[in-house]
């Protein structure tokens, strides 16, 4: 059940339980870095060059009536906030890659942390936390996130998110209007920052429903839910308004398999992309899983358990619903987590009941604790391979890797692109080193992927010589 809560910190926020979240999101994040230390070195990749630096003043007023981007390559859209922390990276840490990662790492913490507070606060036991940022910090997602320094927004934008429906869920069971307000701040960051937030006044309205519904707290839900939606149409507003070309929501065929694929990748700790016997295997297994686990829980599990368990899967489905302008696979770690919450609820019930059922034979119940062992065991290992492969493809050396960075530093983009004289120069020496010494050679280069696929496939990715990673960074 809930922590006793104590006198120290805000009032509705337990110390206690921020000690055990923080703690528990260190040890496992110490525990990533320990076994992706080599990525902490990784260079700048492609949108970094002119994304991460310092900004001038005209730059960064322009990015709160204009596109985010000065040099108008990135998506439209209204994201004066995004500039701002790319400002503070580029102007803080300048050439430190490590620093860079580090800071990357930093932000992926508080978002854990942020994340951890709210899914105690509408109920989770912290044995079921455990499952769900275990599974969390080891899936593709994680590491896509973590490992493109210019994703910090997205990151900042989780945060803000995350941290909207925690002030939501203390305002409705304390009523301190400091909550309500911290939450429109929070909000209001958050949609200034990314477009994720349009769904969260729907969120709100299911995380009541589902975590401690009481008919009573109706008119303070309504004014949240209402507050939030005024804030995203005023921003859906301004932005088309202010910005040329800005992205709309797609009602399409493909849209809607974008969806699709972001839930059902957000499944899979391991990603959605299968190649090889032992990635197929992994996959299977993990599906097998899943699929015993709800049965069982299905048979056993009370009926208050399993509307949460609907009402986090449907807060899954709903957060893919951004894939509908475009669907990206760095962008499914709400749902993401979502459906590991789902999963630590099963997992929670099905062992409580086989505990507790006197029906139950003897050889039944460790049977089915190591079976669930197994199960968490093979999503966890499948998410590390994956994401051991996703490291492979930012490698300096990976052929669709310097394809991506020269678009940038050979002006292939038809657009003047602003990158730091250093930054460029140490990009361009890279490059140099695998033989792209000109446009030409990177029109070559992508002429032989092409037709020569193979022989770059059995080339050693810790080599020096160009080669091709099993799965491309942007596959889901």
């Amino acid at each position: 059940g809930p922590l006793p809560e104590t006198d120290n910190g805000p009032p509705g926020v337990s110390m206690q339980r921020i000690i055990k979240v923080t703690s528990l999101t260190g040890l496992l994040i110490l525990l990533w870095s320990a076994l992706f230390a080599p990525t902490f070195r990784l260079p700048f990749f492609w949108d970094d060059y002119h994304l991460i630096r310092s900004y001038t003043g005209p730059e960064i007023r322009s990015a709160f009536h204009a596109v985010p981007d000065p040099d108008q390559i990135e998506t439209p859209g209204l994201r004066p906030c995004s500039i701002l922390l790319y400002n503070f990276q580029g102007s803080k840490f300048g050439e430190n890659i490590f620093a860079h990662h580090v800071f990357m790492v930093v932000l992926m913490g508080i978002f854990m942390i942020a994340a951890g507070m709210l899914l105690l606060e509408v109920g989770l036991h912290f044995y079921q936390l455990a499952i769900v940022l275990a599974l969390f910090v080891c899936s593709r997602i994680f590491a896509s996130l973590v490992l493109w320094i210019s994703l910090s927004h997205l990151l900042l934008a989780y945060i803000f998110i995350v941290l909207t429906a925690y002030f939501f869920v203390l305002w409705t069971k304390k009523g301190r209007w400091s909550w309500f307000l911290l939450m429109l701040v929070a909000g209001t960051l958050a949609t200034f920052t990314r477009e994720e937030t349009y769904t969260l006044p729907i969120v709100l309205v299911i995380l009541w429903l589902i975590s401690f519904f009481d008919r009573d707290q109706w008119p303070g839900v309504a004014m949240a839910a209402l507050s939030l939606c005024a804030i995203v149409l005023f921003h859906y507003v301004l932005w088309h308004i202010l910005v040329p070309n800005a992205l709309s929501p797609q009602f399409t065929l493909g849209a809607v398999k974008r969806v699709f694929t972001a839930i059902k990748a957000s499944c899979l700790p391991r990603g959605l992309a299968m190649v090889g016997t032992i990635d197929i295997l992994l996959g299977a297994l993990w599906i097998i899983f899943v699929v015993g686990l709800i049965w069982m829980f299905a048979k056993f599990a009370r009926p208050r358990v399993r509307r949460q368990f609907l009402g986090v899967y449907c807060l899954g489905v709903l957060l893919c619903l951004p894939a509908l302008g475009i669907g990206r696979p760095f962008g499914i770690a709400l749902p993401t987590l979502a459906f590991m919450t789902a999963i630590s609820i099963t997992v929670g019930e099905v062992f409580t009941q086989i505990q507790m059922r006197g029906d139950t034979r003897d050889w039944q119940r460790p049977a089915v604790t190591a079976g669930i062992i197994l199960g968490l065991v093979i999503g966890i290992g499948g998410g590390v391979r994956r994401s051991l492969e996703v490291a492979d493809s930012l490698r300096p050396n990976c052929a669709v890797r310097v394809l991506r960075d020269g678009e940038f530093l050979f002006d292939q983009l038809n657009r003047t692109v602003t990158i730091p004289a250093q930054r460029q120069n140490a990009g361009l020496a890279r490059l140099e080193s695998f033989g792209i010494r000109s446009a030409t050679d990177l029109t070559r280069l992508k002429a032989n992927l092409q037709s020569n696929r193979a022989s770059y496939r059995q080339n050693i990715p810790t080599g020096n010589s160009l080669f091709l990673s099993k799965y491309d960074y942007l596959s889901f």
